[in-house]
Formats: structure tokens, sequence, C-alpha cells
């Protein structure tokens, strides 16, 4: 492709006032940052985290499969269907052609995290959008390599980060790749065509509802099958397609993304749970991203073990929303099981193999 574009102001201003409001927050809440306060959920007591940890230990083994207890539908819109593509003469017919997402949002929620929870549905409810929350995967409940055994997960062969993420595989980040596969796996089973799927520290910005569908009519005459709503550009865009809609580069976060059934079916097919990398570099390798290996020098080193098309193209084509629908809430980043490190959080390569006995 030709070198990647400068990106657009309103996605650098958003981006920088989100960065300016974190290091403030950051400053009033040091003390409590340098001590890790944020590694408990100030919402739930001792006993009760334990509780919880038991029952998504049991969780853990329901994947790849969403069963009645893992979801829970929150009703916020109006009366009928959802929409958010609002043209053509058969809504049914245009929402497929645009990839509406209908009544099909999937929050992604941690049990343990109620705080992001009850942001995530005063969210929701200020937009009137209804949702499905999911139970996460916690990664916290991996205690085992034989536990990812006995699921049929594994990251890829040697995966030892790269140069802007120098760390080895967490249980967070397999915690946060399997709740994802599980709503692709659910897609499959279903036959959904299209699916927003959302992380709890989302906040929707101004208008998202009439924008979202707005940013998919600007889309329809393209040939994709992710939309990232919302994105942290590590380079620019490659391609400027309208007003509102880009052909991404290089792309971290995983807070907000349409994806329709051709890539859910693509990567479920492809078995991509047993060769997988942290979720949001995986997908802008699978994009065809980083060949330069300027953000990520590993990626020569994956390519052979990741799927393609048959006509060896990549396996996701993606296009994002600029500016973004969808960043995370400030102060959201210190109860990430991804970006922080917390006293739980263990290194796969390190975890012992097997055990007899389990416990928190």
């Amino acid at each position: 492709p030709d070198p990647p574009m400068e990106l657009d102001v309103p996605t650098v201003e958003l981006h920088r006032k989100y960065h300016e409001a974190t290091i403030q927050y950051t400053m009033e809440n040091m003390e409590w940052a340098q001590s890790k306060g944020y590694q408990l959920d100030a919402g739930l007591s001792t006993q009760e985290t334990e509780h919880l940890w038991r029952a998504q230990r049991e969780r853990l083994f329901r994947w790849p499969r969403l069963h009645d207890q893992d979801v829970h539908v929150v009703a916020l819109g109006g009366p009928g269907p959802q929409r958010f593509c609002r043209g053509g003469a058969s809504p049914e017919d245009d929402a497929r052609a645009c990839g509406d997402p209908g009544d099909h949002v999937f929050v992604i929620s941690l049990a343990r995290r109620p705080t992001r929870l009850k942001h995530a549905l005063h969210q929701l409810h200020a937009q009137g959008v209804s949702a499905t929350i999911v139970d996460a995967v916690d990664g916290d409940t991996v205690l085992y390599q034989e536990d990812l055994e006995r699921v049929g997960v594994a990251p890829l062969p040697g995966y030892m980060g790269h140069k802007n993420h120098d760390i080895l595989l967490t249980t967070g980040e397999v915690g946060c790749f399997m709740s994802h596969f599980t709503i692709w796996q659910h897609m499959v089973e279903n036959n959904i065509q299209s699916v927003l799927i959302l992380e709890d520290d989302f906040d929707l910005q101004e208008g998202f509802s009439e924008r979202l569908g707005q940013y998919l009519e600007e889309a329809k005459g393209e040939d994709w099958n992710i939309l990232f709503v919302g994105r942290s550009p590590m380079e620019g865009d490659w391609r400027r397609i309208s007003e509102h809609i880009v052909e991404p580069g290089y792309t971290l976060w995983t807070v907000g993304y349409v994806m329709r059934l051709d890539a859910a079916q693509r990567l479920v097919d492809a078995a991509v749970q047993r060769s997988f990398a942290p979720l949001d570099d995986f997908f802008s390798v699978l994009m065809g991203r980083g060949q330069d290996a300027a953000y990520n020098d590993q990626v020569h080193g994956w390519w052979p073990y990741l799927p393609t098309r048959e006509d060896g193209m990549p396996l996701l084509r993606p296009l994002a929303a600029t500016p973004p629908l969808v960043m995370p809430y400030v102060g959201s980043m210190f109860l990430s099981d991804t970006a922080m490190l917390r006293k739980k959080t263990r290194y796969i390569e390190d975890l012992p193999l097997t055990s007899s006995s389990d416990g928190p």
C-alpha cells in the first residue's frame, strides 16, 4: 500500500483529550495507583470475590459456548427490533447490506468488576441501546497449563511479545481472547450476520446510535468484515473512504467493533484459539498490518502460524470509524486485566503444568 496517511484532526484531538484526562486522573489518585488499590473492586466483599471466583472457574470450562447463565439481556431501547441503519425500503435487507448489528449488541464484562459494569449500564441507558451482557472468561481462574489444554487454547508458538509490548502472554490476555471468541462462536452457531462487541470500559460518544447508523451507511459499498468503532491507531490510516470511514493501519484496542459473520466464520473455522496473541495485536496482524515491523517487530515470526483467506490475502478486511464512536472511560485502565499488572497476574509459561487441587 501507499505510505499511511496522517490521522484526521478529530481523531487526534479525541485521543489527546483522553490521554490528558488519564494523566490528570492518575495524578489525583496517585497513592491509590501506587499501592495497587485497583486490584480488588471496591463494590465486592472478600467473601463475594471468593464466591465469584468459584463460579468463574466453572465458566472457564463451559467455553467456548454461551449458556443461559452466561448472558443477561438488558432491554433499554424502544419497542420493536433495534436498528441503527435507517435507510432502505426493506429494513431487514438494508440492515444486512450495511452490517447493522441490530439487537445483537454484546458487552463483555468480568463478574468481579461491577464498577465497570455499572458504568456500562449507565452508558447504554443514556443512549437507549439494548444489549446482552456476556460474562467474561476470567483469566484469574486459569491456574494450570492443563486448563488451557483442556479447553484447546494455546498461544502462538514461541510467543514472547514484541518491542512495544515486551511481556510474556498473561492469564488476563488469555481471558480477554477467550471472551471475544465465545461471541464469534455464538455468531456462527446461530447464523448471526453482524454484531457489535463492546468491552465494559466503554464511553459512547455523543449521538452514538445515530452516528453508528450513518457511518455504517457510508461503508455500505465496501467489502469489510470488521469495523472498529473504537481504536488506538499506531500508524496512519491506509485509505480514506468517506467523511467518517477509513481503512485503518496497525490498530490497538478492542473496546468496540462491529464484526460480520464472514469474519467470525473464518476465525472459528481456522481454530485461531490454538495459535493466538493478545487480541488487538492479533487483529492487526490478521488484517495484514505491521509488515514493515515498525510497531511490532515480531510480525514475520507470527505470520507462518496465522490463517489467511483462500487467495492468500489477510483474513480480516478492516474499516474504522473516524473519529471513534467509542473510547475507554477515564480511569478504566486501572481496572483492566490486560493493561495493568496485578498481584494475580500470571504468565502462561510460568503456570504449573497440573495440580490435583483447586483454589483462588
